[in-house]
């Protein structure tokens, strides 16, 4: 006679501010348990509205992604692949996050077949940071444009410059939080911290 499966548990532990306690999820079978370290609450996987994954902007050269969990009833709970280890030094957690968001939307997808599962960021405020990034960028280049008429050499530079450094920083926001729609089984890799 075979002994029967032990459900083993998936855990993620990470700290989403510079100063304040590690946070904990642990999730077994359609039970995910969040321990903060204050208080422990118990989510049932059944009760979830939507998953989101996003791009969030970390510090410069660091990528940081997020994971957003929508009850039924409103509430939220949140983690990222970025930890904070003190007010200047962050660690990307890439493996650990990417395993633990893989089988929590896997877990999700069979305690909740309703659950909408979706990347990047809700529409609109998506479209408001494509807009005005499309007008910083617009601003800039006609700086740059009257700064070349008036022959203001160091003027033009200098606003090359910072249209550079918006395009580096705000380009990846935009891309890759383009609101859209994702199944459980095939998680938007771009969403997701590389393999190391």
């Amino acid at each position: 006679m075979d002994a029967p499966k032990r459900e083993t548990a998936l855990t993620y532990t990470h700290n989403p501010r510079p100063i304040g306690s590690p946070v904990s999820f642990t999730l077994k079978g359609d039970r995910l348990t969040v321990d903060s370290g204050r208080k422990v609450h118990e989510v049932r996987l059944d009760a979830v509205e939507a998953v989101r994954i996003s791009y969030e902007p970390g510090r410069f050269g660091q990528k940081a992604f997020r994971t957003t969990v929508r009850m039924v009833d409103g509430k939220t709970f949140r983690f990222s692949s970025l930890s904070w280890k003190s007010l200047v030094e962050a660690e990307q957690l890439n493996d650990g996050y990417r395993a633990f968001v893989r089988g929590l939307c896997e877990a999700i997808s069979r305690a909740a077949p309703k659950a909408r599962f979706l990347a990047g960021r809700p529409f609109l405020f998506w479209a408001a940071n494509a807009a005005l990034a499309g007008l910083c960028l617009l601003a800039m280049a006609m700086l740059i444009w009257r700064a070349l008429q008036n022959n203001a050499m160091s003027l033009a530079l200098v606003g090359a410059l910072f249209a550079g450094i918006c395009v580096w920083q705000l380009e990846p926001i935009i891309r890759l939080n383009r609101p859209r729609p994702f199944q459980a089984g095939a998680l938007p890799q771009e969403l997701l911290p590389p393999v190391a």
